[in-house]
């Protein structure tokens, strides 16, 4: 079936948002762009705890000790771990695939779009809380390192999750 004039003026003038594929594709964008929020605040406030972990506790190196002592580093080691992991799952979330627009297989999929905003919403309440609680430290020997690498862990598998979800949609 062809489409109407309309549906095709509102395409050239990129408002289609107000049809299923437009908002699939603006929601999947505002979910990211959530997401990448949360976990940017996350990965600034661990920036921000090093920093003053490293004002406050490093010592400046002297000839008898040119390194700090391991028990200072530790929890700037640990802090940048936790920028890479960071790092890594907004990468993730940047590159989830989208459902194609094509019209055969439209039917189909909406069946399944459901489960893709559970996922996404899954994604959403994950990073919040990962940020949340990234707040709450008042240092950066403070963090609760394993519950952070739990929800770091939980992350990678929704991405994946949703993933596999959508290829197998495809």
């Amino acid at each position: 079936m062809t489409d109407s004039l309309a549906d095709k003026l509102r395409s050239l003038l990129a408002s289609d948002v107000y049809n299923d594929r437009g908002r699939l594709r603006s929601d999947d964008l505002l979910i990211r762009q959530r997401v990448e929020h949360a976990l940017g605040f996350a990965a600034g406030k661990v920036r921000d705890l090093s920093s003053r972990w490293r004002a406050d506790r490093v010592p400046p190196s002297t000839r008898e000790q040119p390194f700090p002592p391991a028990t200072v580093m530790q929890p700037l080691r640990a802090g940048e771990r936790l920028l890479r992991d960071l790092e890594e799952v907004c990468s993730a979330v940047r590159g989830l695939p989208l459902l194609n627009p094509d019209k055969v297989w439209d039917r189909v999929r909406g069946v399944g779009l459901h489960e893709l905003v559970q996922f996404d919403w899954a994604l959403v309440c994950e990073s919040e809380a990962l940020a949340a609680e990234i707040s709450e430290a008042a240092s950066l020997d403070l963090l609760k390192t394993p519950m952070l690498d739990a929800r770091i862990t939980r992350l990678h598998q929704v991405v994946l999750d949703r993933r596999r979800y959508v290829e197998f949609l495809a």
